[in-house]
């Protein structure tokens, strides 16, 4: 059997798993996003639209011209060597393994919309639904690709039916919205900083580039197109709720959208939103759940771990990575504490903003080291919109530093201790067993070729 990945998924598909990885139970985390900054959200979100840009471009360029499984990690691999490549390939695969637990925890949430639950019956539900999606991560990327897109797009369609219902509602009023600022520029710079979790999800386009059936050069349009209906999506929200309820009522709440469509008389709208919200964001656990198992894949590729890492059943996924992924996410969806949007954000957009800031880093590394290599897709004026984006990843690092809690950093020592043995494990293989263990680091040269 072959243990090389299946190129079935098409433009649409890539732009659903990536923008579904980024909207996800937004009628549960906008209390958060109200909490740091108010209606002034919807500027942090904008502000944040924006400067994630440059960062997207730079992620199209690299993604087109070294288009594998592992994405940071084969970038910096060819940037900063072999070593360095597997630390920035662990801390990736902590954002997607995180991410799993917002979704679980999300969508048994807004189920308390019908049947309230305590926060532990929330927990061993939220267990559940990520031991059933591990064996749905099992089936044909084809499948879960058609799955996603049909149910991302209806996701997509009745949200923004919803905001304007809310709008139109007649209880809607603009000067609601004000102060848009409550807690001035320290809460609106920490929004920005921390709402850069809500951007995270482009970052699987790379994940998925080497399943993706079409032209390299497009990458792009994958990034764009997620980033902007993110926005889309996530300013009607805090625009059509924020015009019609405070700040205080929201954080009382448990469940934003279909409780505001009760309080205008449209338990109708309440009802559809949840239904559909439960359903799209069942799916986006698809998106990161599979970018994980790619992040497993393509560090067995170079010989980071062990080549089990790259072994596919007969639908084309590579099992073991997912069976370790579940296991990852099983663990932060048993230690979550019951405040568990303010403890994955800040745990996020901390490791996000080192990760990324490797990636530009790598990015005008490889611009000066191999000005030759085919870059499908290049970004005019590399230069300046790396530096753009380094700022803005740096920016990132020192806001969610200033949120983030002791407890979480010991977490990530934790998993990063994890990480230190798998590397060590690897170095001692390299030694004991060289010609299978010999490290590999993926260029332009291995491209459409095996590796294992």
């Amino acid at each position: 059997m072959s243990n090389n990945l299946k190129k079935e998924l098409s433009l649409s598909q890539v732009i659903a798993m990536a923008a579904g990885g980024m909207i996800a139970a937004w009628m549960v985390e906008i209390k958060y996003w109200f909490a740091l900054s108010g209606t002034g959200s919807f500027w942090a979100l904008a502000t944040t639209a924006v400067l994630v840009l440059p960062l997207a471009f730079v992620y199209s360029e690299m993604s087109a011209m070294l288009p594998f499984a592992g994405g940071a990690n084969i970038w910096i691999s060819n940037a900063f060597g072999w070593d360095l490549g597997w630390y920035f390939d662990w801390a990736q695969l902590l954002l997607y393994v995180l991410a799993m637990p917002t979704v679980s925890y999300g969508i048994v949430t807004m189920t308390n919309y019908f049947y309230p639950l305590t926060f532990f019956q929330t927990k061993v539900v939220a267990l559940a639904v990520l031991i059933l999606w591990f064996f749905m991560t099992n089936k044909e990327i084809k499948i879960l690709g058609k799955i996603q897109n049909f149910l991302f797009w209806i996701m997509i369609v009745t949200s923004i039916f919803v905001s304007v219902n809310l709008i139109t509602s007649g209880q809607w009023n603009m000067s609601n919205l004000r102060p848009w600022f409550p807690k001035g520029f320290s809460g609106y710079s920490a929004a920005v900083g921390i709402l850069i979790f809500k951007y995270i999800g482009f970052d699987l386009i790379p994940q998925l580039s080497e399943e993706a059936n079409f032209p390299r050069k497009d990458q792009w349009k994958a990034y764009i197109g997620a980033i902007g209906i993110t926005f889309l999506i996530y300013g009607l929200a805090i625009i059509s709720n924020g015009g019609i309820v405070s700040a205080e009522w929201i954080s009382n709440i448990d469940i934003v959208d279909p409780r505001v469509a009760d309080l205008v008389g449209k338990h109708w709208l309440a009802v559809i939103v949840v239904i559909v919200g439960i359903l799209g964001t069942v799916t986006t656990l698809s998106g990161f759940w599979l970018s994980a198992s790619r992040c497993l894949y393509g560090a067995a590729q170079q010989r980071q771990l062990s080549p089990i890492f790259t072994k596919i059943n007969k639908d084309g996924q590579p099992y073991i990575g997912n069976i370790v992924v579940g296991i990852l996410a099983i663990y932060f969806t048993v230690f979550a504490p019951e405040q568990w949007v303010e403890y994955i954000y800040t745990i996020y957009s901390f490791v996000a903003g080192i990760v990324y800031t490797a990636v530009v880093l790598a990015f005008l590394t490889l611009r000066k080291k191999h000005p030759d290599w085919e870059r499908p897709f290049k970004v005019k004026g590399g230069t300046l919109v790396g530096l753009a984006a380094l700022i803005f990843t740096l920016w990132v690092i020192y806001a969610s530093l200033s949120e983030i809690s002791a407890s979480s950093l010991f977490l990530l020592a934790g998993y990063f201790l994890l990480g230190v043995f798998f590397h060590l494990y690897a170095k001692r293989m390299q030694k004991l067993e060289p010609e299978k263990w010999k490290p590999i680091v993926l260029g332009p040269k291995d491209i459409g070729k095996s590796h294992i």
